[in-house]
């Protein structure tokens, strides 16, 4: 029987109320500190775009600042509840199956949530700290589950093809674990936690890690759910992309290691919810990459903005020499 206390040290509750609300919708995310400004974010969206919903937020953490910490804090309402969870230095995954270098061991987290929060909710809705809320949640939310451990979205036709010939699966219902609609009780009876934390470090490589690990494991027992609840989008330096999204986009997720917080993507969408967040007065990260930052200066040349291209040239021209 799963255990959670092996694996969470701590609970910490931010809450500005004592009523018992009947209706209220539970969401995860699971993160370090690198990521916790863009997980603000992603709460910020949801809150701003579910304004008629008591919103429980369950933020399971590794290594959080005390800075980090208190804007999590002044994020709580009438309607916010917020619960941070204290990973311990229990929760190991095998190193070698994280082969791409955006993946940590945090990724791996949403395997525990559900048993976690069993005697919580029935029902869990997971999200990727990348991901930013456009629309209401609800009907989302209230899909029926009964006969399913989790609610899915598909993958794209790319990640289908490059599993293809990895697992004994049917790679046509490939999903993407960015977003999880997850019945608890049928996961817990079903065991799969402690089949998710044995299958993860059985010493093979799984290539896209804890997503491969889910899709093998929970194949037949999914529900799948229309794209716009996890729209993914690879974004360029300009972030043209953004505006090629569906309007009927609800989850917008940003894939790959290019993500809209940096300075060097010119992102209409992150700066909005970002203005509306506790870190609206913190300075965002330039960029990951040196080369970022060439290729921002000269998107800011072509598009008149001089001074941001010298100031960027010359950021770039200093990172270079160190």
């Amino acid at each position: 029987m799963f255990d959670s206390e092996k694996y969470i040290s701590k609970v910490q509750i931010f809450s500005q109320n004592n009523k018992q609300f009947s209706d209220i919708m539970h969401i995860a995310l699971a993160f370090d500190d690198n990521y916790a400004m863009p997980a603000g974010v992603t709460i910020s969206s949801i809150i701003y775009n579910n304004r008629d919903i008591y919103l429980c937020f369950h933020l399971f953490v590794d290594q959080i600042s005390s800075n980090n910490l208190q804007r999590f804090e002044q994020l709580v309402s009438d309607c916010i509840t917020i619960k941070i969870y204290y990973l311990n230095n229990n929760f190991q995954i095998n190193s070698d199956t994280l082969i791409l270098g955006y993946l940590s061991a945090m990724s791996c987290v949403r395997f525990i949530i559900p048993d976690v929060l069993k005697n919580e909710t029935d029902k869990i809705l997971y999200i990727d700290s990348d991901i930013l809320c456009l629309k209401s949640i609800r009907p989302l939310y209230n899909y029926e589950l009964t006969n399913y451990i989790v609610g899915v979205i598909s993958d794209d036709d790319i990640m289908k093809k490059a599993v293809k010939d990895l697992y004994p699966i049917n790679s046509e219902n490939y999903f993407n674990a960015g977003v999880l609609l997850i019945n608890t009780k049928k996961w817990t009876e079903n065991n799969i936690t402690d089949l998710c934390m044995k299958t993860i470090n059985d010493g093979n490589i799984y290539r896209f890690a804890d997503q491969d690990v889910l899709n093998i494991l929970l194949e037949n027992k999914t529900l799948q759910l229309p794209i716009k609840y996890n729209t993914k989008i690879q974004i360029t330096t300009s972030c043209k992309e953004e505006k090629a999204i569906a309007p009927y986009t609800v989850l917008l997720h940003y894939v790959t290691g290019y993500k809209p917080w940096y300075q060097t993507f010119n992102s209409q969408l992150f700066p909005k919810y970002f203005n509306l967040s506790p870190w609206k007065n913190t300075k965002r990260p330039f960029a990951l990459k040196r080369s970022w930052l060439r290729h921002y200066a000269k998107f800011c040349l072509k598009n008149g903005k001089l001074i941001t291209a010298m100031r960027f040239y010359c950021l770039y021209l200093f990172k270079k020499k160190i």
